[in-house]
């Protein structure tokens, strides 16, 4: 099985994210972040992602997958293997996805639609999960409240990432991925055609046109996709290196100035031993475990327990 590259230190993590190795180690330091994150809050073009562990890179699951149980030896083609589970998800059980999507306007020939729905079914893709709300970000970096290592190495911190989605290059890219589905009869999303033609796109569950907002956990989590093409390489590496690209055609100092954004992301580290202070904070919006992952059994016996409650 293969290993996925790891950050080794905060310093590292400097190279791919803005204030990479920003850290939070005390209570007033939050106090203060949490201000920040009460701002962000109320700005529409910033997008989150919480991560457990500072040492991650920003991998997708299906480069997890491909890499842990090195497919590569099998002969298969990454992105063959990201299209035949599309294929199969269509086919599955008699077409059962499909028909559900086609009962809900959602073009049998969307692969972002079925994307969406494989990832939140614990499918391995290309899509990297983010969201539009700050503390839903932060739930996902604390969520598990154990303690973290004493001493203040990368082990010791999870981490928030904050992406600004005005950024030139994402609205660029979204406009021109737009276009190429407009120019088609039939509207269809294909991956070969659409989605590959993009190293990294932003894709936005509120965009109906795209009905990636499918299931009860998208719509807590306020969820929101980075689709990443690249079979081995973690999004904020392509990124860098996409914007180095740049800066050998327009010049370092005109990729600044069309808004072209150096790097991928901001990167807030956390001290893990926050956790506890951090979800009582969060439990006062209530942001929780049951409000993040909607139970549809809990569900029905709470609706059932709150019906006979006056009996």
């Amino acid at each position: 099985m293969g290993k996925l590259p790891c950050y080794k230190t905060l310093d590292e993590k400097e190279e791919f994210f803005h204030n990479g190795s920003r850290e939070i180690n005390t209570k007033k330091e939050f106090d203060t972040f949490w201000d920040q994150l009460l701002d962000w809050e109320d700005k529409r073009e910033f997008r989150f992602r919480g991560c457990g562990e500072a040492r991650y890179r920003l991998f997708n699951s299906s480069q997890r997958y491909w890499k842990e149980k090195d497919l590569a030896r099998t002969g298969l083609i990454y992105h063959d293997f990201i299209q035949k589970m599309i294929e199969h998800a269509r086919r599955w059980n008699n077409r059962t996805v499909t028909n559900f999507f086609t009962r809900n306007g959602i073009n049998f020939k969307n692969a972002l639609a079925y994307l969406s729905f494989m990832q939140h079914n614990g499918l391995p893709t290309p899509l990297l999960d983010f969201t539009s709300s700050p503390f839903t970000g932060l739930y996902f970096a604390v969520e598990h409240p154990e303690s973290g290592p004493s001493d203040d190495d990368i082990d010791a911190y999870c981490s928030l990432y904050i992406v600004n989605t005005t950024n030139a290059y994402f609205t660029e890219s979204i406009s021109r991925f737009n276009s190429e589905i407009t120019d088609n009869a039939d509207l269809a999303i294909e991956y070969e055609k659409h989605l590959l033609s993009h190293s990294i796109l932003f894709i936005s569950t509120d965009n109906e046109f795209y009905r990636a907002l499918n299931n009860f956990n998208i719509l807590n989590q306020k969820g929101v996709f980075f689709f990443n093409a690249h079979p081995e390489q973690p999004i904020e590496v392509v990124y860098r290196d996409l914007m180095n690209d740049l800066k050998k055609v327009l010049g370092t100092e005109q990729t600044k100035q069309s808004n072209h954004q150096g790097k991928f992301a901001e990167c807030v580290n956390i001290n893990k031993n926050l956790r506890p202070y951090i979800l009582k904070a969060l439990g006062k919006k209530e942001i929780n475990k049951d409000f993040i992952f909607p139970d549809v059994q809990m569900f029905t016996q709470s609706v059932i327990k709150e019906a006979l409650s006056d009996l």
